[in-house]
């Protein structure tokens, strides 16, 4: 199976779409297809840096992405977003992928401050987060469905050092 098409299934999986957005009834637009086709070819989608995520132990199988976008180089902080394919939850993979993720964007990219927003009733999602050091700093309603509400979690770089081994 190509990139795109591990893409595709990940986001055809109800409960994850749940989880992640607070709705099953999201699917892939073309233009988001079109992006992620476009980033796989050229490596880059303005805004979003996405790394697919290997695992030798899944076959060389694609299990997931990670991403970071809205890098505000002024503030030192960027947003993170994580996927990973419901086959593969509670295996610490999201774990990892954070943890090296946020060493990047710390130590070699500079930043300060990563940021991310999880759907307040994913409490799965919230205790990997606090794992891996994020807390809450704000929540919000969504605008579209006034019924969901959003945490905001974040982690300073000083945080983090102090929590990686």
């Amino acid at each position: 199976m190509s990139d795109i098409g591990y893409y595709q299934k990940w986001w055809r999986e109800p409960m994850a779409n749940y989880l992640d957005l607070g709705r099953t009834d999201v699917g892939l637009s073309q233009n988001a297809i079109a992006d992620f086709k476009n980033q796989v070819k050229t490596r880059y989608i303005p805004g979003w840096f996405t790394i697919v995520l290997w695992d030798e132990f899944f076959e060389g199988k694609p299990v997931g992405y990670i991403r970071y976008r809205k890098v505000e180089w002024n503030k030192r902080r960027t947003e993170i977003a994580i996927r990973l394919g419901q086959d593969y939850w509670g295996q610490s993979i999201g774990q990892a992928a954070i943890g090296e993720l946020l060493a990047y964007l710390f130590f070699e990219k500079g930043l300060e401050e990563a940021w991310l927003k999880v759907a307040s009733f994913n409490q799965r999602a919230i205790r990997l987060y606090e794992k891996c050091g994020f807390i809450e700093t704000g929540s919000f309603m969504d605008n579209d469905y006034p019924e969901l509400t959003w945490k905001v979690m974040s982690i300073h770089k000083t945080k983090f050092a102090r929590i990686s081994p």
